[in-house]
């Protein structure tokens, strides 16, 4: 009894840790996008000049054919592994189903096999090993981490969950409740009605335009049959995607893949989401509520990952609204005027829509100067374009600063499975910055006039719009 006593307080301290992760997070993701200095960054990485000469190796298993992209590291005794089952996310559901997604993503570690929750949080902990999930709009994935010790325990049980997920009663009632709470908690806080209005907007009746999170109504209908469909629909040997780094064989991950992924259905059994049809015709819509700040999001089209104007877009971006407090939005709105402490903007690579999406935000009373800023700086870039020293600062910056994203073998791991999603080849790491660095001004400044154009801009705001008295008698 001490035993398990001492565990629930370590598993108590292991969510306080997880959720001081998140906001650790969420601090992180705001400053790079708004208050960070990349280049002060990269010049204290010491990720910077590091090479990863080893080469990517594709592994086929021997008896399903599943295929991964393999990168052996034997640096440290860790295994990693990021999954993804491509075309299965939340896009996917029927609209009677909508927020099964959610539930899945919440229920999926609460147990499997002969182990309940706290059974199977048990061995996680005792044994180092992180298991996650995610849905998102396009796919659902998933990853493993553990030392290389145990790294034979921690794909015991992840095959343990792809085939025999436990979805007891008493843990689905708890997790619809989650929901429903955090279904209410989306209409107090203004960040989630504007991404849920904005969403709406642009993407109308389409499967992209819902809510994430379902419904109370269908959230409430849904029983644990359906989610062992769902599984058995989505989660298929067809569309899965492997990545896999750390101190692992060729050899030993290909015995792995049959193994962890062989009971798997063959095919999908759901059909394709279409192409969103979205037209782009200059809008602006506002959303009253009392809130201490305006908000702001706005989007136009953008290009596909495999598309020719993906990586002068991806410059341009950079340039424009995308590089923190360097970039030319920042400078105009907050270094020259000191009117927000958060505007940027961002590439949206989902299947159905790509997008050049951004977002600001200011008091009530600044909000409207912000966006004349923020328009007088759009129709200039799309004029005049970027500067040729602003396109290799920008080329030197995205180049010198790739392995900033390779910290972890998570790291590695994520990008091989998200290099075979997006068809990137597998010399991608050694290509990559050949694409940036083959960007010329000239196709910078083509895609900025080509997608940095005004007439197509959608925007949604929320806050307080209500003129004063002063501002009404003035007109």
């Amino acid at each position: 009894m001490i035993r398990r006593g001492r565990k629930n307080s370590y598993r108590v301290l292991r969510r306080i840790l997880m959720v001081a992760a998140l906001i650790y997070a969420a601090y992180y993701a705001y400053g790079r996008w708004f208050g960070f200095n990349p280049e002060q960054i990269l010049k204290n990485s010491l990720l910077k000049t590091q090479n990863f000469e080893a080469e990517v190796q594709e592994v086929v298993s021997p008896r399903y054919k599943i295929k991964a992209y393999l990168l052996r590291d034997k640096t440290n005794p860790i295994v990693a592994m990021s999954f993804i089952f491509k075309g299965a996310g939340w896009s996917t559901e029927a609209a009677e189903q909508a927020g099964i997604s959610a539930l899945v993503e919440q229920l999926l570690l609460s147990g499997a096999g002969k182990y309940d929750e706290e059974q199977f949080a048990d061995i996680l902990e005792d044994k180092a090993i992180s298991i996650s999930f995610s849905s998102t709009k396009d796919d659902f994935s998933g990853a493993v981490m553990a030392t290389k010790e145990n790294s034979t325990a921690a794909f015991d049980l992840l095959k343990t969950v792809l085939k025999n997920p436990r979805f007891e009663a008493s843990e689905m009632s708890r997790a619809k409740l989650q929901l429903l709470e955090a279904l209410k908690q989306q209409q107090e806080q203004p960040g989630k009605i504007l991404s849920l209005a904005f969403a709406k907007e642009m993407y109308a009746n389409h499967p992209y335009g819902r809510n994430p999170l379902g419904s109370a109504k269908t959230v409430k209908k849904l029983v644990r049959a359906d989610l062992i469909d769902f599984m058995q629909q989505r989660f298929t040997r067809e569309n899965l995607i492997v990545g896999v780094a750390g101190d692992i064989s060729a050899n030993e991950l290909s015995h792995l893949l049959d193994d962890v992924f062989g009971s798997l259905p063959q095919s999908m059994k759901i059909g394709e989401v279409p192409l969103v049809k979205a037209e782009f015709v200059a809008k602006s819509k506002d959303i009253q509520l009392t809130t201490a700040q305006n908000i702001a999001m706005f989007a136009v089209l953008g290009a596909a990952r495999n598309e020719p104007d993906f990586y002068p877009l991806y410059v341009a971006n950079f340039i424009f609204g995308g590089s923190g407090l360097n970039s030319r939005l920042s400078q105009a709105i907050r270094e020259d005027e000191g009117l927000t402490y958060s505007v940027g903007t961002g590439l949206g690579l989902d299947d159905k829509l790509p997008l050049l999406v951004g977002s600001y935000s200011a008091t009530p009373d600044n909000f409207a100067r912000v966006g004349q800023i923020l328009h007088r700086e759009w129709k200039n870039f799309a004029k005049n374009g970027a500067t040729s020293a602003e396109v290799k600062t920008a080329k030197d910056y995205l180049i010198a600063s790739y392995n900033l994203r390779f910290a972890s073998i998570a790291d590695i791991a994520a990008i091989l499975a998200y290099m075979q999603r997006d068809n990137l080849g597998r010399d991608f790491l050694e290509k990559r910055n050949e694409y940036v660095d083959a960007v010329t001004l000239k196709q910078v400044n083509d895609t900025a006039a080509k997608y940095f154009d005004e007439s197509k801009l959608i925007q949604v705001n929320i806050g307080n719009f209500v003129k004063n008295s002063t501002e009404q008698e003035a007109q």
